[in-house]
């Protein structure tokens, strides 16, 4: 009960999103495999969302709610429920995308329902902004580390790997990108 009140509290509290659709298209080189995926093969993925709402956390973290969807290779999809941006921390500035309710990849009895996540980060103070990146120029920005996971919630089992390109198209509704 108390944990749900906090969550309404941030609801309330949650600052104006910045309103953004994007459409990113990522190729993944998988590092740890499972089945059809072994490592060393490159997938393709994408993602598409519209964000809806903001609020800062704790650690310099703020999460936009968005809805929409995240897939790879054409049959594995989720739903895309919120990216994380962390910024102005010692810790590396960090952009991460994840989504939900995975369907479409099962191996040996495991569903790899989610969370899927695709996660790049840049040096800490690289990332200025509470914002999600929304020109290419600044999705290239952060240039430390890109990664993949798509976990099956019941094992330790997962598919992961680098994230080696990264093209987003998004529309910014606040000019000002504040």
């Amino acid at each position: 009960m108390f944990r749900h009140g906090l969550f309404l509290i941030a609801l309330l509290w949650s600052s104006a999103a910045t309103a953004m659709v994007c459409d990113i298209a990522f190729e993944v080189r998988v590092t740890h495999g499972i089945g059809p995926y072994p490592p060393g093969v490159d997938l393709h993925g994408t993602a598409r969302f519209e964000t809806l709402r903001s609020f800062r956390q704790e650690g310099g973290a703020t999460a936009h709610l968005a809805t929409g969807t995240m897939g790879l290779e054409g049959n594995i999809s989720g739903r895309l429920w919120t990216l994380i941006t962390t910024s102005r921390t010692v810790a590396a500035d960090l952009v991460g995308l994840y989504a939900l309710d995975v369907e479409g990849l099962t191996f040996i009895g495991q569903e790899f329902r989610g969370p899927m996540a695709l996660t790049i980060y840049g040096p800490p103070g690289s990332w200025p902004h509470e914002r999600p990146p929304i020109t290419q120029a600044e999705w290239d920005s952060l240039t430390l580390r890109r990664t993949f996971q798509l976990h099956a919630p019941n094992s330790s089992d997962m598919l992961g790997g680098d994230v080696t390109a990264l093209t987003a198209t998004c529309v910014d509704s606040d000019p000002a990108g504040q």
